[in-house]
């Protein structure tokens, strides 16, 4: 994977300027430390910072397809490279590289807009077609690989980052309030929704298209469709199935020439894929850990227990109070965007741990509990109709908008929390809340989860709120390749994902046994302590906390809240005060770190000169 920028000349006909071509791909350089190269032509322009893992000496781009009418960039890896160059060379088709992503250009001669359904991978592609001079943008399946744009100046830009788009002269810096509102609400930002306004992000599984003068087309490739119409097969079926693809999707993600590590947090998911290496020898020695500095967030024994079983050489950095708040301020540069929790400065740690090591890429266990039901929303569901009778009219409302079901709370009762939220902003901005809610419309297509199951209707918002943006992105991407380190998520796997949308919720959560066929995949593979703990999420210290020990308060003093006027000073003041006493204490996960959101909110807004 790699860096990926450029620009396209939509309504603009003045000449390209190398010199800010080559700023954008300046912008993304931690990305891509092995090379660059570029192209420039009429109509289009290329960036490309390559970190390289397979075809070290060939694998360059831009490519292109066989005369060259096609050009493209790639950020990404293309785990069925093999059989689709086969297959392509079989009809004649003729390769210049070794490098997986050369298949591109010619699975687009081949197979027109329909080619990213064959792609078993991560990727976000800028592909430009000279003889309709149209340029598409292209995101994987569930949105592994960012990619960002705008439309100024008469001209699309386009980067793996934001960065590399405020490059270009003129493009505005201005905060995105319904991205704030977004964050007060869901668990990170929901694409095509960005911090910065006017600047959005493709959709998972989307790909755009841009042509001369006209409107550009937004096409969906692919989604997690569910269907209440499943034949069971039987237990047995689904584990041993879940095993051998599962396995296939580990042994994939480790195809490279360079050496590829994995993390280990201490939970099933991270133990799975490190136990199944350590199983059947794939050929990965490298292990990585954070380790929580507070002893009820410490997994450091389950960690060592993993390690102890695959035999790996194995890193840890620790968490502590001070290297949060040291480190804060950089992960806000990276993650371009407000956060809620600070483990995304556990990532960050866990990447600068990776630059060090051998390893250039590391595998994770992302993913898991959006499509195996892991979260505890899971087993709440179950309890839902106790629920009922205490729910107001105002959240059924909610509901019914937001989900598609009036008794479907998903995470938030947004009738209450809505209430804090006017106390916590502004008064001229709680005042004008309605123009840029987040609540406004539903974050999702409804018509997608309709007659679906609880389970199944849960896994698919948290695909599209929790994953796609938050996870694999703010908390994975970015902090990555913070560090020039790429991440890949075996769960994630094109063929395991087609066959987890046919298995019958009872074997993904059984009475209250969450991920119940995960663990019988891993009896015998993975330590039994570890397929019997209960779901801990992965969690670093909270404002409750850093406030008392550490000097982060600076970051929210009077002044700086003043001086962008989005939050409600007299109020910020007082929860300071809360948070500042020694009985407070915040539920982790299960309660939203206010005075964290209005900290890095403001942070950014210093970051990156934004106004308001």
């Amino acid at each position: 994977m790699c860096g990926i920028c450029g620009i396209y000349n939509k309504e603009n006909t003045h000449a390209f300027s190398e010199e800010v071509l080559g700023n954008m791909m300046k912008a993304i350089a931690h990305r891509g430390p092995d090379g660059s190269g570029s192209v420039i032509d009429k109509e289009v322009a290329l960036g490309f910072q390559r970190l390289s893992f397979i075809d070290l000496e060939g694998g360059m781009q831009p490519l292109y397809n066989g005369d060259k009418s096609v050009v493209m960039v790639c950020n990404g890896e293309i785990f069925n490279h093999n059989e689709l160059r086969d297959e392509l060379m079989a009809k004649g088709y003729v390769f210049r590289t070794r490098t997986d992503v050369e298949v591109i250009p010619h699975m687009y001669d081949e197979y027109g807009l329909d080619f990213p359904k064959y792609l078993n991978g991560q990727f976000a592609i800028a592909l430009y077609d000279a003889k309709i001079d149209r340029l598409f943008l292209i995101r994987d399946q569930v949105g592994i690989c960012p990619l960002y744009y705008t439309i100024y100046d008469g001209r699309v830009i386009f980067g793996s980052e934001i960065k590399a788009i405020l490059e270009y002269p003129g493009v505005p810096r201005k905060l995105n309030m319904k991205a704030v509102d977004q964050l007060m609400n869901f668990p990170g930002i929901v694409s095509p929704t960005t911090f910065f306004e006017g600047v959005h992000a493709l959709r998972a599984g989307h790909i755009l298209s841009f042509g001369k003068g006209d409107e550009f087309k937004d096409i969906e490739f692919w989604d997690m469709i569910y269907s209440e119409d499943i034949e069971d097969k039987g237990e047995e079926y689904y584990v041993e199935n879940v095993k051998s693809l599962f396995k296939d999707a580990v042994a994939r993600r480790l195809e490279a020439d360079v050496p590829i590590g994995f993390y280990i947090s201490g939970g099933l998911d991270s133990s799975l894929v490190a136990c199944y290496i350590g199983k059947f020898l794939l050929n990965s020695y490298y292990s990585f850990s954070a380790e929580i500095g507070t002893d009820e967030l410490d997994e450091s024994k389950f960690q060592k227990m993993v390690k102890d079983c695959v035999k790996s050489t194995h890193y840890s950095v620790p968490v502590t109070d001070e290297s949060i708040y040291e480190n804060l301020r950089k992960v806000i540069h990276h993650t371009e965007s407000a956060v809620k929790e600070s483990y995304d400065v556990a990532a960050f740690l866990l990447s600068s741990l990776v630059q060090g090591s051998p390893a250039k890429a590391v595998l994770t266990g992302q993913g898991s509990d959006e499509f195996f039901c892991g979260y505890v929303g899971y087993m709440l569901d179950m309890f839902r109709g106790m629920q009922r009778g205490s729910m107001s009219e105002e959240e059924l409302k909610y509901n019914e908008h937001l989900w598609g079901d009036k008794y479907f709370r998903y995470e938030r009762i947004h009738s209450d929390i809505r209430k804090v939220h006017k106390q916590v902003y502004a008064p001229e901005f709680a005042a004008d809340l309605e123009n840029f809610s987040a609540l406004k419309e539903s974050p999702i297509d409804i018509k997608k989860v309709e007659g679906l199951s609880d389970a199944k209707r849960r896994s698919y918002i948290d695909y599209k709120l929790r994953l796609s943006d938050h996870l694999l992105i703010e908390h994975g991407d970015h902090m990555f390749f913070s560090h020039s380190v790429e991440g890949r998520h075996p769960f994630l796997d094109a063929k395991l994902l087609d066959f987890v949308r046919q298995i019958p919720d009872e074997y993904k959560i059984n009475g209250t046994n969450e991920k119940y066929i995960l663990k019988k995949a891993g009896a015998g593979i993975v330590p039994e302590p570890i397929l019997k703990r209960v779901k801990f999420p992965f969690q670093a210290q909270g404002m409750s906390t850093l406030i008392k020990n550490t000097r982060i308060e600076e970051f929210i003093d009077d002044s700086q809240i003043k001086k962008y006027g989005i939050f409600n000073p007299d109020f910020i003041s007082r929860m300071r005060q809360d948070y500042r006493q020694e009985d407070f204490k915040l539920m982790g996960a299960y309660e939203i770190d206010y005075l964290m959101i209005v900290m890095t909110v403001t942070m950014l807004c210093e970051e990156f000169s934004l106004s308001v």
